[in-house]
């Protein structure tokens, strides 16, 4: 009967749930780190958009005059014999939203802006109005 048991391969259960449990603990300190960094890329990526369309708006009110477009038509499809300033509409996360002129509560005229009236954590409503 000893014989049989030294021959005998596998995993007792004891064995397998302490590594669940190392598993669980690994996910458990590994997944946030993962939803920070998601919440980090999409704000990254709507201030990487602001930039860009923000140039191309000035690169705009330079070749007309000082005249600012009116919105996002125009930096699409600008005056006849211009060529266009955006290729196409620039794409925000869910719950994003672009803004044109006057930024209320805020001595900002006359601009881009960016909205979210409920932005995911850590980002605020504040910070997001602010790009």
């Amino acid at each position: 009967m000893n014989r049989n048991r030294k021959n005998r391969r596998g995993f007792t259960l004891i064995e397998i749930l302490i590594v669940v449990v190392i598993l669980g603990i690994l996910a458990a300190i590994v997944v946030p780190q993962f939803s920070n960094a998601s919440q980090e890329a999409t704000a990254s990526s709507i201030r990487s958009q602001l930039q860009t369309i923000r140039g191309q708006v000035e690169l705009f009110r330079v070749r007309n005059a000082g005249a600012l477009p009116t919105g996002f038509d125009d930096l699409i499809t600008p005056p006849e014999g211009q060529q266009p300033y955006l290729s196409q509409l620039p794409n925000l996360p869910a719950g994003f939203e672009w803004n044109w002129g006057d930024q209320e509560g805020t001595d900002i005229i006359e601009t881009l802006w960016v909205s979210n009236d409920n932005p995911p954590a850590p980002l605020t409503a504040e910070e997001v109005a602010s790009w």
